[in-house]
């Protein structure tokens, strides 16, 4: 992909979080990616509200969403609020969504709905730190999860929610069925070794610093920025 491309990335923030919770977040990712040679610029959404809503209201629309389906993703309440703020924002630019916590669920129902809408089905997502929603087969291999793992475990919040579905088995007389866990999964899903929990995974400061010398917040954009200019080569190339 030509360097003079401009990514427009839309970051989704999670249930009753600060006003510039990932604001540092694309800070960093927009000067890494400057460094290869792009011009990014990046927009805070919050598609179920930040801390000035009642957050039990939140945790309801969050959970409801969970509950879908990738062909429901018209029924999502964040969703549906994400992709209309994309679409007034985006232009003619292709929208890269990353989205932690549940805003990684509105995020992949919101690229549902831009798909056919924008003409881009090339649209890439992000969920860090997200609970399990189920990714449809055209959005599979455009999409990445991240999970923070750390000395007292995984994150908690990953361990909610499912990829599962069941699938045909071999053929015969009678069709036998088995259940696979990863059938709706993210094509992409990555491990990372991060300090403290769920909230932490943009900290740039001390104590969030791994034995490396790099903090949660240098280590998640990292390995966020090589996965967009991996697939961005990729697609490009195609």
């Amino acid at each position: 992909m030509s360097i003079s491309y401009r990514p427009k990335l839309f970051l989704l923030s999670g249930m009753a979080t600060a006003p510039n919770f990932m604001e540092t977040f694309g800070e960093q990712l927009c000067r890494t990616l400057e460094g290869k040679g792009f011009r990014p610029a990046y927009r805070l959404l919050f598609p179920y509200g930040d801390w000035s809503r009642k957050a039990a209201v939140q945790m309801l629309e969050i959970y409801r969403d969970l509950r879908l389906g990738p062909q429901a993703a018209a029924r999502s309440i964040g969703g549906r609020r994400a992709a209309e703020a994309i679409r007034s924002f985006c232009g003619d630019g292709l929208p890269v969504l990353i989205g932690h916590s549940g805003g990684g669920v509105a995020g992949v129902q919101a690229a549902e709905l831009l798909r056919p809408v924008l003409s881009a089905p090339g649209i890439l997502t992000i969920q860090i730190g997200s609970p399990k929603c189920p990714v449809s087969s055209a959005g599979r291999d455009r999409a990445l999860y991240i999970r923070g793992i750390g000395a007292k475990g995984g994150d908690p919040i990953a361990r909610l929610g499912s990829w599962g579905g069941w699938v045909a088995g071999a053929s015969g007389l009678r069709r036998r069925f088995r259940y696979d866990r990863f059938k709706h999964a993210p094509a992409y899903r990555l491990n990372l070794a991060l300090t403290g929990g769920h909230p932490d995974y943009f900290r740039g400061h001390e104590p969030f610093v791994n034995p490396d010398g790099r903090t949660n917040l240098q280590t998640v954009a990292d390995y966020t920025t090589a996965w967009l200019l991996e697939r961005w080569e990729s697609e490009d190339g195609a």
